[in-house]
């Protein structure tokens, strides 16, 4: 959460290998890429519980670790073990010896096998008397996974446990279900959401080694959290709080990266609500008008701006000192980064698999492993997303099926078509620096359905430009399997003006791509296709 650098966790499936192609890139690149994902730090350790002495106080309880308790089970009812891996397979005997006429020994008896119950932490939550906190202005509002002391408005006190309630839900179906309580007791966090904190201080309910904070803070069981001024961001924070203490609430040894742990949580936050009161979590937001307050979307584009452009490794850099020091922006930019992965059909299987491993060193090593095939693929294409983040960014049609292209032959020539619902699109055709290509383009698209549709050829509609060049018209770029030169040659981000047609001497080599120019945010109501002729001229 902004103004909080504590630890968080998370947990989920991660698997899957390449869904599309992979730029081939020259292998010390690659290898070069590989090893630069591997750096990453922890949040610092949880603070410890404190409990409350104030009279509106009825209990508090100090909180043990996990508890486990041991009871018998018989031996035909633990797992099997498991199958050797295919290279610790034994080899087969040159000589193997016939079947054995002898019977066998009778099987030993079955002795009972200990398997442990684990629970999660006893809950340590201070007990707070309605009647007494009500005295100091703090209405108490309650649901079956979330009790909120606050002083906002009623109405929009109310609205929040029922919130919270389904964000646990939808936290749960990511992460797996938390474990259960000893007592049998559902899942259930306090929150404070202070409009006053001297209110909150009178009541003993902002304990003094709960450390000051910008925007919130949570402990285990708790969280505490200023109030926003709007109401989205209100919620956003809310969640945000919350989902650090599912992620955190188990003890562990090893906690993953802080990009991930804020990452996530902002992930969460970013939610989108019906006027039926159901919710959606883990959106992306199409309009500044629905998520005011969020503004991470503009945050990463300020960074950029003034020449902080994260790379992957620059992602993985992130550390809690980079949170205290840069405010909001690392949460915007581990809010992206997470987004772009846990979206993205190439990475999505593998990111979500990581939720798997939040309180071991297992996370760090399938980190370490998950990309390697398709790394290059993936620092193009986080570039290209934080270059070109964009309320509403289509993240799936966007994605790009890296194919690498073939040189043509001089006076050979290549026709395909390029659709305008998609992103960059592979031409197939590795063009060489410093040789004579032409390139013509025909036919029409639908660039909006809405209010009626817009049909556009090659050269474009000018009556709406979208990064400086008419919608609907045709545009290329060059891919090199080295890095870009000093100009961003060599770039998907280095766009070549094509429309109709033109003559193309490329100072790189590399494949080429093509796309329909629209908003990233706009190619889900696109259709058609151009067809795109390439030649090469005799040399």
């Amino acid at each position: 959460m902004p103004g909080r650098t504590d630890d968080i966790r998370t947990t989920q499936t991660l698997a899957g290998r390449i869904a599309r192609g992979t730029p081939h890139l020259s292998a010390p690149f690659v290898l070069m890429l590989c090893g630069m994902i591997l750096s990453g730090g922890c949040a610092p350790e949880q603070e410890p519980a404190g409990a409350s002495s104030h009279p509106a106080a009825t209990n508090a309880s100090s909180p043990p670790p996990a508890i486990a308790d041991s009871e018998p089970t018989r031996a035909t009812n633990a797992p099997p073990p498991a199958e050797p891996a295919a290279s610790e397979a034994p080899a087969p005997a040159e000589n193997p010896a016939p079947p054995s006429t002898e019977p066998e020994d009778p099987l030993p008896e079955t002795q009972p096998v200990p398997v442990m119950n684990v629970y999660r932490p006893d809950d340590n939550r201070v007990r707070y008397d309605p009647d007494a906190a009500a005295e100091f202005g703090i209405q108490r509002y309650t649901s079956t996974h979330l009790e909120l002391w606050t002083d906002i408005d009623p109405e929009e006190a109310e609205l929040l446990p029922p919130l919270m309630d389904q964000a646990l839900v939808a936290l749960g179906e990511y992460f797996g279900p938390p474990l259960p309580a000893r007592d049998g007791e559902p899942f259930q966090l306090t929150g404070y959401i202070m409009q006053d904190k001297d209110r909150f201080r009178a009541a003993g309910m902002l304990p003094e080694d709960v450390e000051e904070f910008a925007h919130g803070r949570h402990r285990d069981y708790e969280f505490w959290m200023n109030d926003q001024e709007y109401d989205y961001y209100r919620r956003h924070l809310m969640i945000h709080e919350g989902t650090h203490c599912f992620m955190m609430i188990m003890p562990a040894t090893v906690r993953p990266p802080i990009w991930y742990l804020e990452g996530m949580a902002e992930l969460f936050g970013t939610h989108r609500t019906a006027a039926d009161g159901t919710a959606e979590f883990r959106v992306m937001p199409e309009t500044p008008e629905r998520f005011v307050g969020f503004g991470r979307i503009t945050m990463v584009a300020e960074s950029i701006a003034e020449g902080e452009d994260r790379s992957v490794k620059g992602m993985t850099e992130l550390s809690a000192n980079d949170f205290i020091s840069r405010k909001d922006r690392p949460y915007a930019w581990s809010w992206a980064f997470c987004k772009f992965l846990d979206t993205h059909p190439r990475y999505r299987e593998r990111f979500r698999e990581l939720s798997r491993y939040l309180t071991s060193q297992a996370f760090y090593r399938h980190l370490q492993t998950a990309y390697t095939a398709d790394m290059a693929a993936l620092w193009i294409e986080w570039e290209l997303f934080a270059h070109n983040l964009c309320y509403g960014y289509d993240i799936e049609r966007a994605a790009i099926d890296f194919v690498e292209g073939v040189p043509l032959d001089p006076g050979g020539q290549v026709t395909l078509d390029v659709n305008a619902a998609a992103g960059w699109q592979s031409s197939v055709v590795q063009v060489e620096a410093g040789k004579t290509y032409t390139i013509e383009s025909e036919g029409r698209t639908t660039l909006a359905d809405q209010p009626r549709p817009w049909i556009s050829e090659p050269q474009g509609i000018t009556i709406e430009y979208a990064a400086g060049k008419p919608i609907g018209r045709l545009v290329a770029a060059i891919q090199s399997k080295t890095p870009p030169d000093a100009d961003g040659n060599g770039s998907l981000r280095k766009v070549i003006d094509v429309g109709r047609g033109m003559q193309l001497v490329p100072k790189v080599s590399g494949t080429l791509y093509l796309r329909v120019n629209d908003d990233w945010s706009s190619l889900a109501n696109n259709s058609g296709a151009y067809s795109v002729t390439i030649r090469r001229e005799a040399d």
